[in-house]
């Protein structure tokens, strides 16, 4: 994988040659093992290749197809390479290796604009038509991989990452003032309420499963694939074979992701989310002589925080466990003792492109995949999604689903399981059950007295002016984010929110800059497109019942994944739990880093000046004696500001 960029110049007697190298030259800041350029009168197309599978040191790109019609750049693992190899009557030998890119343009010959639907992996691709003067642009379903662009009077342009599209029209990049509004609203680590938007005005995102049509009238976008619809259901007649085919899906799934042309490596929690895909990845590896390179984080030393209720601050025993069970995999822990959340940020802007929330895992994310590349790592697995697919299974989802279906001797059945599997009185488990069924509107009602004096905004510093301007608080509706009472859903509601394309986008965003910049492709087996239909496809009461969560994946990995870790139902692994305590030492610094910020009328725009007075008034010289909310609103406003003075905006943004 790598990076890719192109730019299609409107009209006749063009030459799209100087702006297309202008952008991909950019992009040559990046680490390629190979990169080229292509170009006709108004098209020019760019790629730079990172080795990361055995197929992608074979890849040519950009190229022609074999007929000479088609142009393509890629930036792509493909993983249904069998079904596709069958299906175009190909065979990969170690003499004729097909690359992705050639599948690729094979699925495009015989689907058309429909290929995407029959590519399964993380791509982002553009191929340049040449009988119809037509560009078409895709990415991939889950949203893997990135693919920002521009559509001006008179040409197209699209890139991997957003700052080498800025000042194409000659005139200097301006920030999205909507962008920046909804970032600094969202009480929480979301970084944007659209996919489309970016924080460049005129920079956009194409979403995940869209591809866009280019010709001489402009830019058509279309939804290819629509989870709630195209999904269908799987019913089978036992449990047992709902196991065996997710364990088939699954397998594959990490199998796919194997294809390292260096060695492979994985943030390895002590949760079942990473913890199954390794149990699954290990002795594939071992097959093949190889090993699997863990990374784990634990806690600075010194730090001696209590947990509160069921977290767990150090999964390093529940990690052993699993390097026992597979001794080729290598563990390595890291604390990172010399950093803190605002160590790497200025190189983490540079990379992200955009200011940023995820602070606190950065601190050990981003410095693992240093350590892995610097292994020969060339893939980095995860489990990201692993929550929403794999592992899936909330008991409240549940409780709320079979409730609302008038099914309340089956929720009373559940909440009883429930007690006894947590050995905790029925009566207090159905104390906590209440809110859950509860009716929003009854819940409304309840709050009524909190919700007038309720402050939506009380954690961010963003202008109550641009709030009212963006309508920001529909949008946050939509989300259900900030809010004071929680809307609990049940299984129909969630699963809508399981398929909204934003969370996909915000990842993919974040992984992608992260590989690109470490020359490391981080790939995730939970978010795999085929996993992801599985999980959607089958019953509810294949997650959750007689008050086990989890409930699929713990039948799954029996024998697979140690019981301590499958069989856990108390405790729940809390990374960075130490982040406060690691900031102290330089909290004195990063206050008088806001108020220098704020001195300097560089944030003016955009922030509430007496509330973010406000909050540094209040804030202690004493990190621990703050709370957590104060200290996140003031180190994203120190970030923020970074960003603004990296930038160096026009005076004025241009509304």
């Amino acid at each position: 994988m790598g990076a890719i960029s192109g730019f299609y110049k409107f009209g006749m007697d063009t030459d799209a040659a100087p702006d297309g190298a202008s952008i991909f030259g950019k992009l040559k800041v990046f680490a390629f093992d190979r990169s080229a350029e292509w170009a006709d009168s108004s098209v020019h197309l760019g790629c730079g290749i990172q080795y990361n599978t055995p197929e992608s040191t074979r890849e040519e790109l950009p190229r022609l197809n074999s007929g000479g019609t088609l142009a393509i750049t890629a930036d792509a693992i493909i993983d249904n390479r069998a079904e596709l190899l069958e299906q175009f009557n190909l065979k990969d030998g170690s003499s004729d290796v097909i690359t992705d890119s050639e599948l690729i343009i094979r699925a495009y010959e015989t689907w058309g604009h429909a290929c995407p639907l029959h590519l399964v992996g993380d791509y982002a691709f553009a191929i340049w038509d040449i009988g119809k003067e037509e560009l078409f642009v895709a990415r991939d379903a889950m949203g893997s991989r990135t693919l920002y662009y521009t559509c001006e009077n008179g040409y197209f342009a699209f890139c991997t990452v957003e700052t080498p599209l800025l000042s194409l029209s000659g005139e200097p990049g301006e920030l999205n003032e909507k962008w920046i509004t909804d970032f600094l609203a969202i009480d929480g680590i979301q970084h944007e309420l659209e996919c489309e938007g970016t924080v460049y005005r005129g920079i956009y995102q194409l979403p995940p499963a869209h591809y866009g049509i280019v010709n001489m009238k402009g830019l058509v976008t279309k939804r290819y694939w629509e989870p709630l619809e195209d999904i269908k259901p799987i019913v089978y007649d036992s449990d047992e074979e709902y196991v065996e085919a997710f364990n088939r899906c699954f397998s594959e799934a990490v199998a796919c992701r194997l294809r390292s042309a260096g060695e492979t490596g994985i943030f390895l929690s002590g949760g079942m989310d990473s913890g199954s895909i390794a149990s699954v990845a290990a002795p594939l590896l071992a097959d093949q002589g190889k090993r699997l390179y863990g990374f784990t984080s634990v806690p600075v030393s010194g730090f001696s925080g209590r947990p509160s209720g069921t977290a767990i601050y150090n999964e390093s025993r529940e990690v052993e466990l699993i390097g026992q069970a597979y001794p080729n995999i290598d563990i390595t822990y890291g604390s990172f003792a010399d950093k803190d959340c605002l160590t790497d940020a200025d190189e983490l802007l540079r990379i992200f492109e955009q200011p940023y929330k995820i602070f606190q895992n950065m601190t050990w994310y981003h410095s693992f995949l240093k350590m892995a590349a610097g292994q020969k790592c060339t893939v980095m697995l995860n489990g990201q999604t692993g929550n929403s697919t794999i592992s899936y299974g909330n008991f409240g989802v549940q409780l709320a689903t079979l409730y609302r279906q008038g099914r309340i001797a089956a929720a009373a059945r559940e909440i009883y399981q429930f007690s006894k599997l947590a050995k905790a009185p029925v009566r207090k488990v159905l104390k906590s059950a209440i809110p859950v069924v509860m009716p929003y509107r009854l819940s409304v009602w309840k709050h009524r007295r909190e919700l007038r004096t309720f402050d939506r905004f009380e954690n961010m510093v963003v202008k109550r002016s641009l709030i009212q301007k963006w309508d920001v608080v529909q949008a946050l509706d939509r989300i259900g984010a900030n809010t004071l009472i929680s809307r609990f859903p049940d299984y129909g509601e969630d699963r809508k929110a399981r398929t909204s394309p934003l969370p996909f986008a915000h990842i993919g965003a974040v992984e992608t800059k992260l590989s690109l910049a470490h020359g490391i492709t981080i790939r995730d087996p939970s978010r795999d497109k085929r996993v992801f239909e599985f999980c959607m496809a089958i019953p509810p009461e294949q997650f959750v019942r007689n008050g086990q969560d989890r409930y699929l994946l713990r039948r799954a990995m029996k024998g697979i994944l140690p019981d301590p870790i499958r069989l856990n139902i108390r405790t729940k692994g809390q990374q960075s739990a130490d982040w406060i305590y690691r900031l102290a030492p330089q909290w004195s610094g990063v206050l008088a880093e806001a108020e220098r910020a704020l001195a300097q009328g560089g944030l003016d725009p955009y922030v509430d000046k007496d509330k973010l007075k406000e909050k540094l008034a209040r804030a202690s010289r004493d990190a621990s004696e703050n709370d957590e909310n104060l200290i996140r609103s003031i180190v994203i406003t120190v970030i923020f500001a970074r960003f603004l003075k990296a930038f160096n905006p026009t005076p004025e943004v241009v509304q």
